[in-house]
C-alpha cells in the first residue's frame, strides 16, 4: 500500500505530469458518475480549477505552504473506483512531494477538518498513467487533516 500511496498522491519518480498551475475549464458535471453523489454546484472552485467542499471545519492549526501535514485520505476516480487510501500520510505542502491539486486543496484546512477535493487532470497526473490511475483522470479525494507541523 505504501508504494501505491506514492503513486497515487506523491509526485514520485519523476514528478506529477501536470500542465502547470494555470486556470482550467470547469470540470463537466457529466464526467463524474452519478453514484458518487457529487453536485459540483455545491463545491467551491479555486482559480486553478480544484473543487472542494468542507464536510467538517477543523479548529486546530492551519495548513499553509510552509507546513508539513499528516492526513488520512481515500482516493477515487470520477467513476467511483478507489485507487488509494492511507490512515496517516505525511508530506510537505511545498516542494513537489504531492500533486499540485493537493497543495491547492489542502491549503487553508485546519486540524480536525475533513474536505472533499475534486482535482482536474492538469493538477493531478495529466497525460501520465500512474499505477491504477488512467491518463487524464479527474480525481476525488476525501481528506481529513490530522496534524500540522
Amino acid at each position: 500500500m505504501a508504494a501505491l500511496a506514492c503513486a497515487a498522491v506523491a509526485a514520485c519518480a519523476g514528478g506529477a505530469a501536470s500542465a502547470g498551475g494555470g486556470a482550467s475549464e470547469p470540470i463537466p458535471q457529466s464526467s463524474i458518475a452519478p453514484e458518487m453523489g457529487v453536485n459540483l454546484a455545491d463545491y467551491t472552485r479555486t482559480p486553478e480549477g480544484v473543487y472542494y467542499r468542507d464536510m467538517t471545519v477543523g479548529t486546530g492549526a492551519e495548513a499553509t505552504a510552509k507546513s508539513r501535514v499528516t492526513v488520512a485520505y481515500r482516493g477515487l476516480l470520477a467513476n467511483g473506483t478507489q485507487v488509494d487510501s492511507s490512515a496517516g500520510f505525511s508530506f510537505r505542502m511545498s516542494g513537489g512531494q504531492v500533486i499540485r491539486g493537493w497543495q491547492i486543496g489542502v491549503a487553508g484546512m485546519r486540524v480536525g477538518g475533513a474536505r472533499i477535493l475534486i482535482i482536474p487532470p492538469h493538477l493531478g497526473y495529466g497525460w501520465k498513467e500512474v499505477g491504477p490511475i488512467p491518463r487524464n483522470s479527474t480525481l476525488l479525494f476525501r481528506v481529513q487533516l490530522m496534524e500540522v507541523r
